[in-house]
C-alpha cells in the first residue's frame, strides 16, 4: 500500500475538524438573535402571541434589544448578547 493512502484519512479528518472549528466560531446574525428572542416570547406569553409582535434595535452595552408587545398590553424585553444569549430578560410588564 502506498504511503499517501495511509495518511489520506488523517488529512481528511484534519480538514474536517478545521472546517467545524471555523463554522463554530462564526457570529450569529441579527435575524437569528431576534428569532431566538421571539421564540422565548412565544413560550412565555401564551395565547395570542405571534413572532411579528417583536422588533429589535441595537444596544450600546449588548448587541440587540428585542421588545415584544403582546396584544393584551403586556411588554416583554430581551437584551441579547453578541452570541445570541439573553443578557437580561424582563418578564411581562404592564
Amino acid at each position: 500500500m502506498r504511503r499517501w493512502a495511509l495518511f489520506a484519512p488523517l488529512g481528511a479528518l484534519v480538514v474536517f475538524t478545521g472546517y467545524l472549528g471555523l463554522r463554530t466560531g462564526q457570529p450569529v446574525s441579527e435575524t437569528e438573535i431576534i428569532t431566538r428572542a421571539a421564540e422565548m416570547y412565544l413560550a412565555e406569553a401564551g395565547a395570542g402571541a405571534t413572532q411579528t409582535d417583536c422588533a429589535g434595535a441595537p444596544h450600546p452595552q449588548a448587541r440587540i434589544v428585542v421588545v415584544c408587545h403582546h396584544p393584551d398590553g403586556r411588554s416583554f424585553t430581551y437584551v441579547m448578547g453578541p452570541r445570541g444569549q439573553v443578557v437580561v430578560g424582563d418578564g411581562p410588564q404592564a
